[in-house]
């Protein structure tokens, strides 16, 4: 060991300990050395926050006497387009579809070669959002590069909005297109000379316009076509031509036309005694009738939906195994279905969709029943009208906080519809009002097994319905001052919640003053029809007669209600 120890002594000059923290700090500046060394990838500096600029156009912007087959736009960076297809807009628009396509820092535009441009016409060409830097994404707003064919740039334009007839909404990527003739096949036959597509807000802005008369139009085209070819298409027209010799503005306000002919969507017998038929519209004047057997008036339940484009056709004691129906419209057959009916034996015994009468809406478990609304009870079948008429004898209970309601004698039954049974009370005159119903009260309600029977002949099981009324200081009160011009139409005034769903509704002829009462606290809108035909409800307009909607009208002020408050608000209606 002394010799070893003598021998690295003699080789480093070193003694052992000095030797180990020499070894320690030599690693130590070989780690720190070999970081320091270590290649790392660049940062890349500011991060680039401004779009791509047009630095040099191949014929130049704006140029006149244009005949060029292919344009080119340098940029001052690398560019990508993204989602062209319905960011790009021609106006006017081309007979075939240029190809569009970036390269590096450039955009080509090549006209096809059987494109044949306008005369002393303003072409624009707007890229919208589509033009983007290729590392950020930024996209170069509303870029648009503008040429004329003629010896000068169209200067003029037309702008406005677009929003649906019924409800005012905004029309977005709606076509506003403007036609140089006042022939009424344009829509649905030619291109339009010049167009722009709405924007988010339902805006538009057509620019380069030549001085002259247009006929106005809108559309939401739903294949791409600039032409009007489908019932499923909303459109809009200007009652005239606008004479366009300096900037001009107007609003349009779409809407869908009736279908021309009505047909049978589709039939479904899937419950026994039950058809139900869905049209692609509302109907006129429909009959259902049985062809290969017969039923007896009574044996048949005829119920439509609100908007009359659905039906369930409810019926009894049939003949014979199948049923063959024919629908009439007008007098007129547009459909004939044939069913296997449903056998009462089967549908007893079904587990999954057993028949049975049975109780299927009612104010039950309701801890907040409005006081002005009506007491429903809803079946699941038609109920019959003899079981409603006799129920004399019938212990039906009324009981207000665990006690007899005063006068629950005297309550009064009836069919709503086929399906739904109304509670209400006679009043002093004689008449039928809804139930004198008492604020903050608990009420139950108990109706006896076997009291009404449906059209199948089966009972009701036993009823027990317990609800509570609201107070009274809970609602709010509005009295509406309302001044409309003296016209022939009838006025159909409708408060509306903030979903649009109608809370209150009626007709007038003149100026009067509307008392709503019992208004639950929250917000509100006014929204007068002006129906011209006094037919009770909004018809839409009609493109080929020539026949605007009927017009709309919203209250701009947005009403809210508050807890025992009295409200009153002034409404003069301009048409």
């Amino acid at each position: 060991m002394k010799i070893i120890k003598h021998s690295i002594k003699n080789y480093t000059g070193l003694s052992i300990r000095q030797t180990v923290d020499f070894c320690f700090y030599l690693l130590v500046f070989s780690v720190l050395l070999s970081s320091c060394a270590q290649i790392v990838a660049p940062t890349g500096g500011k991060k680039d926050e401004l779009p791509p600029v047009a630095k040099k156009y191949s014929p130049d912007s704006a140029a006149l006497n244009f005949n060029a087959r292919k344009i080119t736009i340098t940029f001052d960076e690398f560019i990508q387009l993204r989602d062209l297809n319905s960011q790009l807009i021609i106006s006017p628009p081309l007979e075939f579809a240029p190809e569009v396509k970036a390269k590096n820092n450039e955009l080509i535009i090549e006209l096809d070669k059987s494109e044949k441009l306008k005369p002393n016409t303003t072409y624009s060409i707007s890229f919208g959002n589509a033009i983007q830097d290729i590392h950020e994404g930024k996209a170069t707003d509303n870029f648009k590069y503008v040429f004329s064919t003629g010896s000068s740039i169209d200067s003029l334009s037309v702008k406005g909005r677009v929003q649906t007839s019924f409800d005012q909404k905004v029309e977005k990527g709606a076509l506003v297109m403007l036609y140089s003739t006042d022939n009424d096949s344009v829509i649905y036959k030619s291109m339009p000379d010049y167009f722009a597509k709405t924007r988010e807000d339902g805006s538009f802005d057509i620019r380069h316009i030549r001085s002259g008369k247009y006929k106005v139009m809108a559309l939401k085209d739903a294949n791409a076509n600039y032409k009007y070819d489908s019932e499923a298409e909303s459109v809009s027209f200007a009652d005239t031509m606008i004479n366009v010799t300096r900037n001009a503005s107007l609003s349009l306000n779409t809407f869908l036309q009736p279908a021309k002919k009505l047909f049978l969507k589709f039939s479904i017998h899937s419950y026994y005694g039950r058809i139900m038929l869905v049209f692609n519209k509302p109907a006129e004047d429909m009959t259902i009738r049985p062809i290969n057997q017969t039923l007896n008036e009574k044996d048949v339940f005829v119920e439509f939906s609100k908007n009359k484009d659905t039906v369930n056709y409810w019926f009894r004691n049939p003949e014979k195994d199948s049923l063959v129906l024919q629908i009439n419209n007008n007098r007129q057959s547009i459909d004939t279905v044939s069913f296997k009916a449903i056998k009462k034996e089967d549908a007893l015994k079904n587990n999954r969709t057993p028949l049975k009468f049975k109780l299927l809406s009612s104010p039950d478990k309701n801890q907040n029943f409005d006081l002005h609304a009506e007491l429903l009870l809803t079946f699941s079948h038609p109920i019959d009208p003899a079981s409603v008429e006799d129920l004399k004898g019938k212990e039906i209970k009324l009981l207000a906080d665990s006690l007899p309601y005063e006068g629950y004698t005297d309550l009064v039954y009836r069919q709503k519809n086929n399906t739904t049974l109304v509670i209400s009370k006679k009043s002093a005159k004689g008449d039928l009002s809804l139930p004198a119903l008492k604020e903050n009260t608990k009420y139950q309600l108990f109706v006896p097994p076997g009291t009404f029977t449906d059209v199948f002949g089966l009972t009701n099981d036993s009823i027990n319905i317990s609800f509570k009324t609201r107070e009274e200081k809970q609602y709010g009160t509005l009295k509406l001052k309302l001044d409309v011009p003296e016209t022939k139409a009838n006025y159909i005034v409708q408060l509306l919640d903030e979903k649009e769903n109608i809370v209150r509704e009626q007709s007038l002829k003149k100026s009067e003053i509307i008392n709503y009462q019992y208004l639950l606290p929250r917000k509100y809108r006014l929204k007068i029809i002006v129906d011209n035909n006094s037919n009770g409800k909004w018809d839409t307009g009609n493109l080929q007669k020539k026949q605007q909607p009927e017009k709309v009208i919203y209250n701009s002020e947005l009403i809210t209600t508050r807890p025992n408050w009295d409200l009153e608000l002034e409404w003069k209606v301009s048409l």
